[in-house]
C-alpha cells in the first residue's frame, strides 16, 4: 500500500513538473484544478506520513480500538456541570482586559507575518439591486465597515460572546438538565440509580406525577432485590427495559421513562449517518422500491454490526419456509 502511494505520488510529481515546463510562462494560472489539489494533498501526506503512521499505530494498540460510546455509559448529568463552567468562562472573558489580550496577540501575529493590520482595505461601492433602482431606498444597503478597534470590540467581539452564551443557556437549560439527570438515574451502573429526587424533574417534564412514580420506584427496588438474590444483575438500561417489559402494565410511568431515556439521542451523529447511508442505498437501481423496503435496507446498513452477527443460513431457511411458492429451492 505504501509502495503504491509513493509510486503514484512520485509519478504525479513528475507529471506536474513536465506539465509546468511545457506551459508558457506568460499565461497566469487563474485557479487550482482538481489534479493540483490532489498533488498538494499527496505532498502534505508524504511529508507527515511518519506522524500519521505513529498516530494510527497508537490507536490500534489501544485495548478497545473499535470501541463505541453508548448512551447509557455516558455521564449525562456531568454535561450540565461542564456547560455551566463553559458559560461562566465565556462570561468572564467578556471584559476589556480579555479584548486587549486578544488584540495584542493578533498584533504580534501580524507583525511576524509582515501584515499591516491598521490599514483599512478599500471597499467598492455597493450597487442597489435592480428591482430597487426605481425606488427611493432609505435603509442601509451594506454594512458599515469597522474601522476602529473600539468598534471592533463593541460590534464583533462582544456580540459573538453574547450569542455563544445565549445559545449555551438555551441548549443547556434547567429543563434539559433535569432530563439528563433523570436519564442517568435510569442507568443501573450510575450512583443515582432509581433516585426519586433525580427522576422527578424528568418525570415532571414528560407529564408523570410524583404520586404515581414514587410507589412504582418503591416496588421496583424490591423487585430488583429479589432478582439480584436470584443471580440476575443488570448491566445497562437496555437490560433494565427488557426486565420491566413483562411488568409494564404495573409500572406504566416508569416503563415510559425508561423508553424515553433509551430513545433520547446523545448527539446528532446517528441521524446524520442515516442520511449518508440512505444516499448510498437509494440509487437509480432501487428507484422503484417502496418506503418499507428502503427502511428495512437502511436498518440493515446502519446497524451493520448486528447485521453481520446474524446467521445467514437461518435467515434463508425462515425466508424459504415463509414463501413456499418460489421456483428456486432454497432448502
Amino acid at each position: 500500500m505504501l509502495y503504491n502511494f509513493f509510486t503514484n505520488s512520485v509519478a504525479h510529481d513528475i507529471f506536474i513538473k513536465k506539465q509546468r515546463e511545457m506551459e508558457p510562462t506568460s499565461q497566469p494560472v487563474e485557479s487550482e484544478t482538481r489534479w493540483s489539489c490532489q498533488y498538494t494533498a499527496l505532498v502534505a501526506i508524504r511529508k507527515s506520513l511518519p506522524a500519521v503512521k505513529a498516530t494510527f499505530t497508537e490507536i490500534m494498540s489501544q485495548p478497545n480500538a473499535r470501541r463505541k460510546q453508548r448512551p447509557e455509559r455516558l455521564e449525562l448529568s456531568s454535561a450540565m456541570t461542564l456547560a455551566d463552567s463553559v458559560i461562566a468562562t465565556l462570561t468572564d472573558r467578556r471584559t476589556e482586559e480579555s479584548w486587549r489580550e486578544i488584540r495584542d496577540r493578533v498584533s504580534d501575529l501580524c507583525t511576524k507575518a509582515n501584515v499591516n493590520h491598521n490599514e483599512t482595505p478599500e471597499r467598492r461601492q455597493a450597487q442597489p439591486p435592480r428591482h430597487l433602482q426605481e425606488f427611493v431606498v432609505e435603509a442601509q444597503i451594506e454594512r458599515t465597515p469597522v474601522t476602529s478597534l473600539d468598534a471592533l470590540r463593541t460590534e464583533c467581539f462582544y456580540p459573538v460572546i453574547d450569542r455563544l452564551v445565549v445559545e449555551m443557556r438555551r441548549r443547556f437549560s434547567t429543563e434539559a438538565g433535569g432530563v439528563l439527570s433523570g436519564v442517568s438515574a435510569l442507568s443501573p451502573k450510575h450512583a443515582s440509580f432509581l433516585d426519586n429526587k433525580c427522576l422527578q424533574p424528568m418525570a415532571k417534564f414528560y407529564g408523570v406525577t410524583e404520586d404515581n412514580l414514587t410507589p412504582e420506584l418503591h416496588q421496583v427496588k424490591r423487585l430488583l432485590e429479589r432478582k439480584k438474590q436470584q443471580g440476575h444483575e443488570l448491566k445497562d438500561t437496555a437490560e433494565f427495559l427488557a426486565l420491566m417489559r413483562p411488568y409494564k402494565d404495573a409500572f406504566t410511568d416508569l416503563h415510559r421513562l425508561i423508553c424515553i431515556s433509551l430513545t433520547l439521542p446523545v448527539t446528532s451523529a446517528g441521524c446524520e449517518r442515516s442520511f449518508s447511508c440512505l444516499r448510498r442505498i437509494k440509487n437509480y437501481l432501487r428507484n422503484s422500491c417502496g418506503d418499507a423496503r428502503n427502511s428495512n435496507l437502511g436498518l440493515l446498513a446502519i446497524n451493520k454490526q448486528r447485521s453481520k452477527a446474524l446467521d445467514v443460513q437461518r435467515v434463508i431457511d425462515i425466508f424459504a419456509s415463509n414463501h413456499n411458492n418460489r421456483r428456486i429451492v432454497l432448502l
